[in-house]
């Protein structure tokens, strides 16, 4: 019997998803929860299982097609597979004969890219199969890619418009996503920055005392999860920066939980996970899970719940050189902190000119929701204590 296999809804208000790479071909047979084809939804990459035991007889689309939830993915009759007088198929014990999952795997495609990769290696005529990813676990990049198409001339590798050769990529995958979301940020948010500069001294020789404990412990100890305790500070100070707008209801809704989002690069674009209730959790916590959810981030295996539900962002530029910056806030968020580069920097202190640790600060926010005295108050506080650190050890969590 027939069954059709329609793209799931996966949760999370997930409405389309794009495929990545089918794990298997046409005419092959698959087993029940065999996993059959990679997905990417908002920023994640999902693999999905085979709902039934069968053989694959027609995907209805290609790689790099964007589908909705409920459209039909493939085809496939359901059964097991059978020999020519029905009965079934002897896969026999012979050393060298393959069982089904062995087949299956040997046939799978080997060469890992996400959609847009895949349409520049066509353009430059590269064949994947023979490039070395760089990229989590293998994938392969743009950049192997235009290694690999180096001996190519420029005219049969691009296309040109009437000044020179151009380039064509498509907006595919986590680049799209991105696009829409800042697109609608920038659509719905009457953003304003604002800068200051924080004398860190101070904490840089607690995290350097305690650096070597957390070592031992498997972290690795950052500025970050000291100024995620210095946000959470001014958040309980300043609520209205822990918020979010409802334009329909004329409501802004104040959140009672501290969800702290942290953007971290990858090679496919900027993602965004979320240490949830983050007030509840210590300085080590706090650098122990910033650096699993980083790596699965970078690895593209995060799951969606890890992107959802922040309800304010901490970004730091400062990690590839940027001093200043404004940052664009993560909708339907209010409010989002840059940090900037760590630098020794002269400065006065009792009339003596003395060199300190200085770390740039710019705070983006909704002027719909706060005003510009609210947000230089919130960013006081938060200089205030990463000034002084000793004051997120009386305040507790």
């Amino acid at each position: 019997m027939e069954k059709e296999f329609k793209l799931p809804d996966v949760g999370e208000g997930i409405t389309e998803a794009e495929i990545v790479r089918w794990l298997v071909k046409e005419g092959e047979w698959v087993k029940e929860d065999q996993d059959i084809v990679e997905i990417e939804t908002d920023k994640a990459l999902v693999t999905l299982p085979s709902p039934h035991t069968g053989k694959v007889l027609k995907f209805h689309a290609q790689e790099g097609r964007i589908l909705k939830v409920g459209e039909v993915l493939l085809t496939l009759e359901e059964g097991t597979q059978a020999s020519g007088d029905g009965t079934s198929k002897d896969r026999g014990s012979v050393v060298g004969q393959l069982d089904v999952e062995e087949e299956i795997a040997a046939a799978a495609p080997v060469a890992r890219a996400i959609p847009s990769v895949r349409a520049l290696a066509k353009e430059l005529h590269v064949e994947l199969s023979e490039v070395k990813g760089t990229g989590p676990d293998g994938r392969i990049t743009k950049e192997d890619v235009e290694r690999a198409a180096g001996k190519l001339s420029v005219k049969t590798a691009r296309e040109g418009d009437a000044y020179g050769p151009v380039e064509k990529v498509p907006l595919r995958g986590l680049r799209r996503t991105i696009a829409r979301h800042l697109s609608e940020a920038a659509r719905r948010v009457a953003d304003v920055t604002i800068w200051e500069d924080a004398d860190i001294t101070d904490l840089e020789k607690v995290r350097a005392k305690e650096k070597k404990v957390a070592e031992e412990k498997g972290v690795k100890l950052t500025y970050l999860p000291f100024l995620i305790k210095a946000a959470i500070q001014a958040l309980k100070a300043h609520p209205y920066l822990n918020a979010t707008l409802d334009d329909e209801r004329d409501e802004i809704i104040l959140k009672k939980y501290y969800n702290i989002g942290i953007a971290v690069e990858t090679v496919d674009g900027l993602m965004v996970f979320v240490i949830k209730d983050a007030d509840q959790k210590a300085i080590l916590d706090l650098a122990g899970e910033i650096g699993v959810l980083a790596q699965k981030a970078r690895q593209r295996k995060i799951e969606l719940s890890e992107l959802k539900g922040s309800t304010f962002t901490v970004t730091n530029y400062g990690v590839i050189g940027a001093s200043y910056g404004t940052p664009i806030i993560n909708y339907p968020e209010v409010a989002i902190l840059g940090l900037g580069k760590i630098e020794d920097r002269p400065v006065i202190r009792d009339g003596q000119i003395v060199v300190r640790r200085i770390m740039p600060l710019s705070l983006a926010f909704d002027h719909r929701v706060i005003d510009g005295v609210e947000a230089a108050r919130f960013l006081n506080v938060v200089i205030r204590h990463i000034e002084d650190p000793d004051l997120m050890l009386i305040e507790g969590k």
